[in-house]
């Protein structure tokens, strides 16, 4: 497929098998808002809820479904029971077809007000927002998808609600930038929450910039706290032009860059480190917390943390935290969370890892890992009928799969970064009790979950 490939995939081969706020400058947002930030989720279900009062669709997710094309199959929405108590596990519910675009939509978002958006990884539908409503019988139904102007801005990734200075803003990282072509793409949307009117791109090209200044190049994770938000470098949308090894620190008084910290140490596949999401740990998430920046570098298989001087508004050295090249982990992806623990999920082997939540920033092991299946990206939290407290991991990274399968339905990529499933388990003991494989039942790849109306959601980061 591309240049990365082949001494990615050997590398990763190698490595797997051989082992209350103050507000200042610009306004924390509201504690609705905080519900709705990033995509690197910290979410949760509400686990007071009596047994009795349980809302039935608490077990139904929302999942972007791809179509495989040498299976004849189409992209679409789709609204899936995962009570593995129900007869209906696994089965879906209702299905909406999507329209074709250059490649599939790619994460979806609750806005504050509950508002459904998705980002795309094409250049066709970088943006929309999608029409989650009830019908007449109070059942769910997509009315439409509306691809947003991004005035040329391509290849969606995360969106983020904050509020600076008094007003509120969608803010949508774009790896391809104002162009795929560009060797140094990337660029910010700041969008009107209300209107989805486009406000202000912000970008900041290298080969434009003298030498030092601070740069955006491959836009992928975001957060922030107060006036300071972080934004990841990851990697060229072709998975070919470049890499980023850094994270990059905006102004938002002025909406400018203002820095850039690189985060890479060892290349234990031999490109640099690719930052992918990125959680700024704040009181809004741990009372008392001490604020920091994580980091999840999908190439350097490591988290870091990058301490933040809130009297001076300075970012310090970062310090590794966790080391996957010697754990035997790879790819880390997603922040999640719920109200004691934080989950990293890593896509290789298929894991996720599970920290002590009033322990932030640092990361203090709350428990076993969660074994899932390769490819562990997205989590969603939620009730059995039972009352049974559970989390379903979406095991597929874009589709990616191991070139030594030879499987025409994969785009090859490494070794084992799409099992096309979700698996279900119980919370506490990470024990998986049912799996559902996308692929197998319905011919399909699944692209992300979140909770149906975003009830599973307790708090975003």
């Amino acid at each position: 497929m591309n240049k990365l490939i082949p001494v990615f995939a050997m590398a990763m081969t190698l490595m797997v098998y051989g082992c209350s706020e103050e507000k200042n400058g610009a306004e924390e947002v509201s504690q609705p808002e905080q519900q709705a930030q990033d995509k690197s989720t910290v979410a949760a279900t509400d686990s007071s809820q009596p047994d009795a009062d349980r809302n039935a669709e608490e077990s139904q997710a929302v999942v972007l479904l791809s179509g495989l094309p040498t299976l004849d199959t189409k992209d679409s929405i789709a609204i899936v029971e995962l009570d593995p108590e129900s007869e209906d596990f696994g089965n879906i519910i209702y299905e909406y077809p999507l329209p074709k675009y250059d490649a599939p939509l790619h994460h979806l978002y609750y806005s504050p007000n509950g508002r459904l958006y998705a980002t795309g990884l094409g250049t066709e539908c970088s943006l929309a927002e999608i029409g989650l409503v009830r019908n007449a019988q109070a059942e769910p139904q997509i009315t439409g998808v509306n691809c947003l102007d991004t005035q040329g801005q391509q290849v969606g990734e995360d969106i983020m609600w904050h509020s600076v200075n008094g007003k509120n803003y969608m803010f949508v990282t774009f790896m391809g930038g104002t162009g795929v072509s560009q060797e140094d793409a990337g660029s910010i949307g700041v969008f009107d929450p209300q209107s989805n009117e486009i406000i202000k791109i912000i970008e900041a090209r290298k080969s434009q910039l003298d030498e030092g200044e601070p740069y955006l190049l491959y836009p992928h994770g975001i957060s922030a706290y107060g006036d300071r938000m972080v934004v990841t470098s990851t990697v060229h949308p072709d998975l070919s032009t470049g890499v980023g090894n850094a994270v990059t620190i905006i102004d938002l008084n002025t909406l400018e860059p203002i820095e850039n910290i690189v985060i890479e140490d060892s290349k234990p596949v031999g490109f640099p480190s690719s930052p992918v999401e990125v959680l700024f740990v704040r009181p809004s998430i741990v009372p008392d917390a001490e604020p920091a920046v994580l980091v999840n570098t999908m190439f350097g298989f490591e988290t870091w943390k990058i301490p933040y001087n809130e009297a001076d508004k300075t970012f310090g050295k970062p310090e590794k935290l966790y080391d996957g090249a010697t754990a035997g982990t790879g790819v880390p992806l997603e922040f999640y969370g719920n109200e004691t623990e934080m989950f990293i999920s890593h896509a290789v082997p298929g894991v996720v890892k599970r920290y002590d939540l009033q322990k932030l920033p640092d990361l203090v092991s709350s428990g076993a890992d969660i074994e899932t299946e390769p490819g562990a990206h997205h989590i969603i939290f939620y009730k059995s009928a039972s009352g049974r407290e559970l989390i379903a991991v979406q095991n597929n990274l874009l589709n990616l799969g191991n070139a030594e399968d030879n499987d025409p339905t994969d785009v090859d990529f490494i070794a084992k970064v799409n099992a096309h499933s979700v698996t279900v388990h119980d919370l506490k003991s990470g024990e998986k009790l049912a799996t559902v494989n996308f692929k197998d039942k319905y011919q399909k790849g699944i692209d992300n979950i979140e909770s149906l109306f975003g009830s599973g959601f307790v708090h975003h980061h």
